[in-house]
């Protein structure tokens, strides 16, 4: 998505649903009471110290499933788009400022801290979002700790006030949920009342505003507990919620994520960054899920982009596949088998025509990988009905005699290429939901209809590949006509696979889009200050599929580097002011894309060989271990080390050819032992069906030459 005018068209009997913010405090104030868990010692990790490469902080809180997150903006305050909270905070009439830094846990877990200064007084800030009152409630509640710490030597006189307020049109949210609460409820409870209101404080507030006033020693601490609720809630909810303390709601919410995050793929790649890089999108991918009537669907963000997408929910039903979230990855993919239109297309956004090859490339993605879902033949027969509808767009251009009538037709997706024509990446990801569409039928026992659509897959390709002739274009353009932003048509290479990673035009086009910010890295959108998070992240997949590792290297450096302390990144940014507007982190398809593009470079399935190493880092080959990695042929465990001049592998024994990818900057050294055999590319050596281990030596790729 860019940053275009967003037009916000609900998918039919599909709400749009935004967030309530929080705030929380470092360590408890209130004992246990029955049926609480203990809490676990509070950590002493200080916000200030995580890495944040965006010059404004926020964080999100939220919880998979539910309506509404939470931001917890630059200043400290939190928003869902409807109300604000904000808290001031002042030592002897000294005010604080906002925060430089809100982070989450070890810059993946969403506990929740920052801090903020009033001269000798610091003041701590810890939160953590959950249900309010049941797994299956739709209500988030937050639980925030204010805790000020007097670090001089002499007292202080410290006074905290927190107010809520009602926002009237916040440009930080496309389209807010609902309506803002009467006064009466926008304000806080004792909790004595079923009257219903929106936060509740140990402080005994009520109102739209209360005030703590207290005098510290030198060396004392002062806590406030804070529950907020990102709908109205009765205050006798706010009371059952306030019975588990602070500490022991944030060991309850470190528990669960840390659990859900456990479940996937495990990677130890001795590379902290890296590792921790994926729990945090893990994190976004399963917190941008919504269930609407027992349904699932993918969303585009927490906040402004809270809707579906099926651009953004592809990638993200991908991405939880690869990492073996299958069960969360195959809910989703149900649900966008329910947004198909009578005609067969999937559209969820007006005039994005894409969104049908996206769909029939989630259903093969998440269907298949690691074995075929007992949906498959349902979803088969729906993706057959949506390739009917594509050859139907197909006749009628035909019968036009227009120049390029045989591709998808005119649209305007107010997004991505902003251009009114044919557009290049319609075709492109029309040709991939063709293949996937083959796949499908071929997995479901549709021999006869798998066949078919690889009959029209080739007739189309032969189109495009005339359709491309007649553009007269050195790369791959974004229309057919006229100009516009490069986007789908990035895509050629991968995930389309429309063009071979050999093909001159994949590599023109790669030099002519990072020849735009000097060199292979995020791409740029719009201008070179304007650096986009992930639509260049395909061409980091080419890249790594026609043996350019050092580039996709840089791709991932770059994905890395701009993150947010939360471990999060958004989707545009400026470059040169570190700022991403009201664009906020965190965006589900910059999150899947580090993802497929990290767990690709180790071990990739799209084909029909099994490849492994493509474009591991040096650091990697010190020793690396990926367990519960789903593939086409089932769940893999992999480990690779480099040893001097020996490089090593363990896989589990697929039925397919596995082609072994050796360290960067080295070639095969010496005969390579039964049952390897040697390939023309002395960096590559394959092992034929069956075989679970090997060893090869090493030499300069340079001298091999």
């Amino acid at each position: 998505m860019g940053l275009a005018p967003i037009q916000r068209h609900r998918v039919p009997g599909f709400r749009l649903l935004l967030a309530a913010p929080v705030l929380f405090m470092l360590g408890a104030s209130m004992l246990l009471e029955d049926g609480c868990a203990p809490p676990s010692p509070r950590s002493t990790w200080d916000p200030d110290s995580i890495a944040d490469a965006f010059a404004q902080p926020s964080a999100a809180l939220f919880w998979p499933g539910l309506s509404r997150s939470f931001l917890v903006d630059s200043g400290g305050s939190l928003i869902n788009g409807l109300w604000d909270v904000r808290f001031a905070v002042a030592a002897d009439g000294v005010q604080g400022g906002g925060p430089s830094r809100i982070a989450y846990e070890e810059r993946w877990r969403p506990v929740v801290r920052w801090t903020r200064t009033t001269g000798d007084v610091r003041w701590w800030f810890e939160a953590v979002a959950f249900p309010a009152r049941s797994g299956d409630d739709s209500v988030l509640a937050v639980s925030l700790e204010v805790r000020a710490v007097n670090g001089g030597a002499s007292p202080r006189h410290v006074r905290l006030a927190a107010e809520m307020d009602s926002m009237a049109r916040p440009p930080r949210f496309v389209a807010p949920d609902g309506d803002t609460p009467q006064p009466r409820v926008l304000a806080w409870t004792r909790g004595s009342s079923r009257d219903s209101a929106c936060g509740w404080s140990d402080a005994g507030f009520e109102g739209a505003r209360g005030v703590v006033d207290q005098t510290l020693a030198p060396g004392a601490t002062h806590a406030v507990r804070f529950l907020l609720a990102s709908h109205p809630l009765p205050g006798a909810d706010f009371v059952g919620c306030a019975r588990m303390v602070h500490a022991g709601r944030v060991a309850d919410v470190r528990r669960e994520w840390s659990e859900w995050v456990a479940h996937g793929t495990h990677f130890e790649l001795g590379d902290p960054e890296v590792e921790n890089a994926l729990r945090a999108a893990t994190v976004v991918l399963l917190a941008c899920r919504e269930r609407w009537r027992g349904t699932w669907y993918p969303i585009g963000g927490p906040f402004h982009y809270r809707d579906t997408w099926l651009r953004d929910g592809a990638r993200l039903i991908h991405a939880l596949t690869l990492v073996n979230h299958v069960d969360e990855a195959r809910d989703l993919a149900r649900g966008i088998a329910s947004l198909q239109w009578p005609q067969g297309a999937f559209l969820t956004q007006r005039g994005q025509l894409d969104g049908t090859g996206q769909a029939l490339w989630t259903f093969e993605q998440a269907m298949l990988r690691p074995a075929p879902d007992t949906a498959v033949t349902r979803l088969a027969k729906q993706a057959l009905v949506a390739c009917q509808w594509s050859e139907w767009q197909r006749q009628l251009g035909r019968s036009t005699g227009w120049p390029y009538g045989r591709m998808m037709p005119f649209a305007d997706p107010h997004d991505g290429e902003l251009a009114q024509a044919q557009l290049v990446g319609n075709d492109l990801w029309m040709l991939a939901g063709y293949r996937a569409t083959s796949r499908l039928c071929g997995a479901a026992g549709l021999r006869d209809d798998s066949m078919r659509v690889e009959t029209w897959r080739a007739a189309y390709a032969a189109d495009f590949a005339a359709a491309l002739a007649r553009r007269g274009a050195r790369d791959v353009p974004p229309c057919w006509q006229g100009e516009g932003r490069d986007w789908g048509n990035l895509t050629a290479a991968w995930p389309s696979g429309v063009l071979a990673p050999a093909d001159p035009r994949c590599e023109q086009l790669a030099r002519r889009v990072w020849g735009e910010v000097s060199g292979p890295g995020l791409t740029c959108y719009g201008n070179r200050d304007s650096l986009h998070t992930y639509v260049g992240a395909d061409l980091a997949m080419w890249a790594m599929l026609a043996d350019h590792p050092e580039w996709t290297d840089s791709v991932l450096t770059a994905m890395l580097r701009w993150r947010n302390a939360s471990g999060a990144t958004g989707e545009l940014f400026s470059a040169s002011h570190r700022d991403y507007g009201w664009n906020l982190p965190p965006h589900p398809t910059a999150a899947a894309a580090l993802i497929a593009l990290t767990r690709n470079a180790i071990l990739f399935d799209d084909g029909d060989t099994l490849e492994l190493t493509l474009a591991a880092r040096d650091r990697w080959w010190k020793q690396s271990t990926v367990r519960g990695a789903p593939t086409r042929w089932g769940v893999l465990d992999l480990s690779f080390t480099r040893d001097g001049d020996r490089a090593r592998w363990n896989w589990t024994p697929v039925p397919v050819w596995t082609r072994l990818h050796l360290p960067r900057g080295t070639a095969v050294g010496g005969t390579v032992a039964a049952p390897l055999q040697r390939t023309p590319n002395p960096r590559w050596v394959l092992a034929p069906p069956g075989t679970s281990s090997a060893e090869v030596s090493l030499t300069s790729y340079a001298a091999s030459r």
